[in-house]
């Protein structure tokens, strides 16, 4: 830039689309890098006909998990941490260290389900 900072230029990106600067596949579903740098990231999550990870996940920092399509339903390894299934429109503070597993829900809904997570992350 003229000014010598290196900022990011302005995007626009459409989650329900499948929008996002990279796309992977996995067999637990889609995953879409919307931003990646400046110690956060940002990712949406297409979950369809995806079986479910029977692998506990957990984060060294809290995870932001907001719903933008369907239903996701959340189980922890925790035994006093009740299974939660969060809509659309809801978002899921997932503190540091909780392990869970996420997956569609229910398993046979015709749509995906679609989340984005937000968490810090180390330079790009």
């Amino acid at each position: 830039m003229a000014d010598g900072h290196d900022e990011p230029a302005v995007q626009v990106f459409n989650v329900l689309r499948g929008e996002a600067s990279q796309v992977r596949s996995t067999p637990f579903g889609d995953v879409g890098t919307v931003f990646s740098g400046q110690g956060i990231e940002l990712v949406w999550v297409s979950k369809l006909a995806e079986p479910v990870d029977e692998n506990w996940f957990s984060s060294g920092d809290v995870d932001l998990i907001l719903v933008i399509q369907g239903q996701l339903k959340f189980e922890f390894e925790s035994p006093g941490q009740p299974d939660r299934v969060l809509s659309a429109g809801e978002v899921l503070v997932l503190p540091a260290g909780e392990r869970c597993r996420a997956y569609r829900w229910p398993r046979d809904a015709a749509e995906a389900t679609i989340f984005v997570a937000a968490y810090p992350a180390g330079p790009a």
